[in-house]
């Protein structure tokens, strides 16, 4: 059903054109069989005028087919696009915190492998659709030459029907297990992917993970696939067997019990044996119906609704001027495996005002990223309010609020091009940044498209820097830019690219353990614990060096530096 309601959503024009067509195919092909049968059984009272008919009939039956097929390819096509552009707009449309409690695993298990199994299902609803018409104008036809004998022939078909549905639905629960062992692979392939160093290194611990993680979750996918299908296999081996079954039972039992005369009784069995394709076409078809709809519902356990959308969003509106910015008891808590217990950041207060250069140092874990996180919005505080001159920052203008904001984070995201920049005098600007950041040896940049990303750590984040000096945004937000850095780049960062930002009126916010570069600072804020501390200077020197969160008072600062 999901299935459906998001095919007929998508294109449901073209999924009724090509039923249609491939319908007219069917019916030209059931009057082909009618023609043959009154022909062999000497009903024919003008052989010549049935011939020009039958060839008429063939040519339908061919424009018709074609027809279909060619819209199919369309359909599925179009399909493909869309399902993969709404699954892309929902992730980007989902909040932070839930996509990163999902895991990128999972997302990527749905963009790729779910597209392609329901994009397989949604090329598959025309062929059935034909189908259908097909058995549907077959049944017309015997009917027809007997409705008796036709009354029979559904009570049989009915048996038939529901032995196949008890077969499908037991290999569906092995399909459907067999996809939630999809993610485990993929969680086990990201790991692979990722930690390619560590395993070339560590022998034993490669063998283990070969062994027990990527071998383990493929023998479990395999084991639930290989029985699914085959369940399935065996469900439509006798649902093809009950056709052969069918016409012996009109040729050898139902002369037994009721008198037929030979031209209907071949008629039967003309058309028992032409609609056995159709038919065993559905049933093929069938397990990837299934398996599109355990995609759809692994793709809504996401809290990703597909087709939601009819089209873009309007934009948010340009980012006015501001002059404070102010975070009012806010707290967020989440979930630390390592720990095993929850983390809450919070109660915090903090406010930021144009031309302001803040500094936020603590301990690893002490909450810094993710109050990076509340203050550009990415997070939705649980408690207390962010406030924008006074107006409280909600669902309704989150979007808006976060444009005001440029970010760097510790994992920094290069694109290929400067999207969303506006290309007037950009590769001016760029490769003076290019030679200040010494990259201009390395890449370069044309008509806004940097030649390539394929760089350092160190680099990746100085290039990274250089598309946030470009996007000029109100706020910048800076988290541990500096780690991967050598001194020179350091010294540049900090002494001349921060105050350059500040004197610009940029609110700047850099989370930093450089405590030798304090001083440049208006205000160092320590974190500890998820608490802003009260202290002196030397417990923020402290907390930077130390690298660690601190062990004494919870209670709590902001070291001024001017």
């Amino acid at each position: 059903m999901r299935l459906l309601l998001y095919t007929f959503r998508a294109s449901w024009r073209m999924v009724l054109i090509a039923s249609l067509a491939g319908g007219v195919g069917g019916v030209a092909t059931i009057m082909l069989i009618a023609a043959i049968h009154a022909r062999l059984s000497g009903e024919i009272v003008s052989p010549a005028l049935v011939a020009w008919a039958f060839a008429g009939l063939c040519l339908v039956a061919l424009l018709s087919q074609c027809a279909s097929q060619l819209l199919i390819v369309r359909l599925s096509q179009d399909a493909m696009r869309r399902l993969s552009m709404d699954l892309c707009q929902q992730i980007l449309k989902a909040p932070l915190r839930r996509l990163e409690e999902t895991g990128n695993h999972r997302l990527l298990t749905a963009l790729t492998n779910d597209v392609f199994v329901v994009t397989r299902a949604i090329n598959a609803l025309p062929f059935i659709c034909v189908s259908m018409a097909t058995l549907i104008c077959g049944f017309a036809y015997m009917f027809w030459l007997s409705p008796l004998l036709f009354g029979g022939m559904i009570v049989f078909l009915i048996l038939g029907v529901t032995t196949y549905r008890v077969g499908e639905s037991w290999g569906n629960r092995y399909l459907a297990a067999a996809r939630a062992d999809h993610d485990t692979l993929m969680r086990h392939i990201n790991s692979l992917i990722a930690g390619t160093k560590e395993l070339k290194l560590h022998r034993p611990r490669r063998d283990d993970f070969v062994k027990h993680a990527l071998a383990a979750s493929h023998q479990q996918l395999r084991d639930h696939q290989v029985t699914g299908y085959s369940v399935h296999s065996i469900a439509i081996s006798w649902g093809r067997l009950l056709f052969f079954v069918a016409i012996g039972l009109v040729l050898f039992v139902w002369p037994m019990l009721q008198p037929i005369d030979s031209a209907a009784l071949v008629g039967y069995v003309l058309t028992i044996l032409y609609l056995t394709t159709p038919l065993d076409m559905i049933m093929g078809l069938l397990p990837v119906i299934a398996m599109a709809n355990i995609s759809m519902k692994q793709i809504e356990s996401l809290e990703l609704t597909i087709g939601s959308a009819e089209g873009e969003a309007s934009p948010p509106p340009a980012p006015r001027r501001w002059q404070r910015l102010e975070m009012v008891g806010v707290t967020h808590t989440y979930y630390r495996e390592r720990e095993g217990a929850n983390f809450r950041l919070g109660p915090i207060d903090l406010t930021l005002e144009p031309g302001e250069l803040v500094f936020v140092v603590g301990g690893n874990g002490s909450g810094k990223t993710t109050l990076a996180k509340l203050l550009t919005g990415l997070y939705a505080p649980e408690e207390g309010d962010i406030l924008i001159d006074g107006e409280p920052v909600a669902e309704h203008n989150r979007e808006a609020y976060r444009q005001r904001f440029t970010a760097v984070f510790a994992e920094a995201v290069l694109f290929e091009s400067l999207l969303g920049i506006g290309q007037s005098e950009v590769d001016a600007q760029a490769r003076e940044y290019l030679d200040l950041l010494h990259l201009d040896h390395v890449v370069t940049i044309q008509e806004g498209v940097f030649s390539t990303t394929e760089l350092s750590k160190g680099q990746r984040k100085r290039l990274a820097l250089l598309t946030a000096y470009l996007e000029d945004r109100p706020i910048y937000v800076f988290d541990e830019w500096a780690a991967d850095q050598d001194p020179l780049f350091k010294d540049v960062f900090y002494r001349r690219l921060l105050p350059a930002l500040r004197d610009r009126g940029k609110a700047v916010l850099v989370i930093s353990h450089d405590d030798r570069y304090f001083a440049e600072a208006d205000r160092v804020i320590a974190l500890c614990d998820g608490q802003i501390i009260h202290g002196d200077w030397d417990l923020a020197r402290s907390l930077a060096e130390v690298g660690r969160p601190h062990v004494g008072s919870q209670a709590a600062v902001a070291v001024s530096t001017t």
